[in-house]
């Protein structure tokens, strides 16, 4: 079903009001404001300024250079191709280069006029600035994501919650595959979910509650490739023990903490009392019982990593 965005309102009404005002005031070639308008409304308030600045200085730079080729070489199309062979350059080189539709339009209201004067530079300014500053306004509206941020970080401990249920089962009976699809989901959750924290992100011109949100998806994701090294640990279980049934019980218990407004300092005291309690336990009988003890101890080195990240993250977390 056809969906009209608000970026899509905004593109469509500032269009119309930047071609309004500078027709109101009595500008030339009035219908570029709406151009402008267009080129600068962006999908975020930081992208439309950077936009907005980019594009304005790009529309200065191309007014000097007319001056200086247009008076040099005249108004004919060899002056064109050669302002541009230095022009795009001198864009690319001031990292503004997507200012180039928006100058080449001023380029050419310049070269029709066959002239330029004091008046006729003001003109475009005029036309420049309203085209641009009205896009600005249009952007000063963004709806916010925070909703769906918080949805994500729900769906993203709840995807936690049933991958340490499945560790917990795995480690009291061994499978030769352990194939977690919530990994995979989880993966693709915390993409998207960085995606739409950076947006609300560059809705603030401020530091903002949002920069903690995605700070708290790039922990899920550092924890999530530790998570990964220890389902591809239990993959090589081959007989469960004492030690993988305890351990067992621990991803259990985790899954009921996973929430970071739980802090990890309590599951790391629970994780060095199993480990000493494994070192005065005796040592492994068999080939296949060592192999799961090894196994087991390695687990817990990547669990403690994975808390201590856990007790150190301070971000806002509101269900």
């Amino acid at each position: 079903m056809y969906r009209i965005g608000s970026r899509i309102v905004k593109t469509a009404l500032g269009s119309a009001v930047a071609i309004f005002i500078a027709q109101s005031v009595g500008v030339h070639f009035y219908s570029s404001a709406g151009i402008l308008t267009i080129l600068c409304i962006q999908t975020t308030k930081k992208r439309s300024l950077d936009t907005a600045l980019r594009r304005f200085s790009a529309c200065v730079l191309i007014i000097l250079f007319c001056i200086f080729f247009f008076h040099i070489f005249g108004y004919t199309p060899l002056a064109i191709g050669i302002l541009l062979l230095f022009f795009i350059p001198s864009l690319v080189k001031l990292k503004i280069q997507e200012g180039v539709i928006s100058s080449a339009v001023i380029m050419l209201h310049l070269y029709g006029l066959k002239k330029i004067t004091v008046p006729i530079i003001v003109d475009e300014l005029t036309v420049i600035v309203i085209g641009i500053g009205v896009a600005l306004l249009c952007n000063l509206y963004m709806p916010s994501l925070d909703e769906q941020i918080k949805n994500f970080k729900v769906q993203i401990d709840s995807k936690f919650c049933f991958i340490f249920e499945k560790i917990s089962i795995y480690l009291k009976e061994p499978a030769n595959k352990c194939f977690l699809e919530e990994y995979d989901e989880t993966v693709k959750l915390l993409q998207e979910a960085k995606r739409i924290s950076k947006l609300e992100i560059d809705n603030h011109y401020f530091k903002s509650s949002n920069d903690e949100d995605y700070e708290y998806f790039l922990l899920r994701e550092r924890q999530l490739e530790i998570i990964h090294r220890i389902i591809d640990t239990v993959c090589d279980i081959k007989v469960s023990n004492e030690q993988s049934h305890i351990l067992s019980k621990f991803f259990n218990d985790l899954s009921f903490s996973i929430n970071p407004i739980i802090s990890g300092v309590i599951c790391l005291h629970q994780l060095e009392e199993i480990y000493h309690m494994f070192r005065a336990m005796p040592l492994p009988q068999t080939s296949d019982d060592f192999e799961t003890r090894a196994a087991v101890l390695t687990i817990i080195n990547e669990m403690e990593s994975f808390l201590i990240m856990k007790s150190k993250f301070k971000g806002k977390y509101v269900k």
